[in-house]
């Protein structure tokens, strides 16, 4: 009769109803949420599987998104739980989570990134009908995802910099760019000269020690891209600390449009991927594929390119 008045389910009057809530309250008694999902084998929680960077710095990328999915699950009574994985992560390592994915313990699941890994996980979910919807920068044409064209992003930083005049382009990459360095190559094709690819990295230090090696590759650039803001907000320290001006000297685009990109001086130039949006829209698509809908088409979020001091 107890777990009756609790889970609103069953033959009961609503005045016992009532006095069993009430005597609840008296004695301070809460029901096991969690436990009365498993056994009805529903839950009000939502995984984020997401590659995990090393790394003593935080992720900005991923608590921008995070804040858009948490904030958009709050209103429809769903938690957020999240689950870190190694970004080197194969097919052969995401196995481990299968029993994770089929317990019940989650309504759905979100998988953050194009690694192997994350790759896995999505495939796992799609053949063992687990609610899934993916954030990376394509879609595959089976799965539900939030997408964003790097490509496209890329070429409106190399496009700036042909219309302004720029003439040795240099792309610093991140961990997997191909879609940027296309791109890229595409929107600087009339700078005059071919665009030169630089190892970088995901971190502050990693854009600090990719100066020395852009002016090594190329004593003459003039304008830069790096693969993410993190990176490009070490490039500049060390460009300002080499005597160098920005952008009189070398201009600097980053790409994500991180929320410190707008206070570091000077503010930095960035393509936007509305990381808070792309939360929000994951767990729109959630919420429609756990109402039933079968067919629910992917969205795909607009790259801009955010002007600022350092370009």
């Amino acid at each position: 009769t107890v777990s009756r008045a609790f889970g609103d389910k069953g033959r009961i009057s609503e005045k016992t109803r009532r006095q069993i809530l009430k005597k609840a309250v008296e004695y301070g008694y809460r029901p096991n949420i969690h436990a009365r999902n498993l056994t009805a084998r529903r839950s009000d929680t939502i995984a984020l599987f997401y590659p995990e960077q090393s790394g003593e710095e935080p992720d900005y990328f991923l608590a921008e998104i995070m804040l858009g999915i948490n904030r958009s699950l709050l209103p429809l009574g769903k938690r957020l739980q999240i689950h870190p994985f190694d970004r080197d992560s194969d097919s052969k390592d995401m196995n481990k989570y299968l029993d994770i994915l089929l317990d019940g313990s989650f309504a759905g699941i979100i998988v953050l990134g194009e690694t192997i890994g994350s790759k896995s996980l999505v495939e796992l979910c799609r053949c063992n009908a687990i609610a899934c919807v993916s954030i990376g920068p394509a879609p595959a044409p089976q799965f539900n995802a939030v997408w964003f064209d790097n490509e496209a992003g890329a070429f409106l930083a190399g496009k700036y910099f042909y219309d302004t005049g720029r003439k040795h382009p240099i792309f610093v990459t991140g961990f997997s760019d191909p879609g940027k360095i296309s791109g890229f190559k595409r929107g600087a094709a009339g700078c005059g000269n071919d665009v030169l690819i630089v190892d970088g990295g995901y971190s502050f230090r990693h854009g600090s020690l990719a100066y020395a090696r852009v002016i090594s590759a190329c004593p003459e650039t003039d304008c830069v891209l790096c693969a993410n803001d993190v990176l490009a907000i070490g490039f500049i320290k060390a460009v300002l600390d080499a005597g160098k001006r920005i952008p009189q000297d070398i201009a600097v685009i980053g790409y994500d449009d991180i929320s410190p990109a707008r206070y570091i001086n000077p503010a930095l130039s960035s393509i936007a991927l509305k990381l808070y949006e792309i939360g929000e829209k994951s767990v729109q698509i959630m919420q429609r594929l756990l109402n039933g809908e079968t067919s629910v088409p992917s969205e795909r979020i607009e790259c801009d390119l955010i002007l600022r001091q350092s370009s």
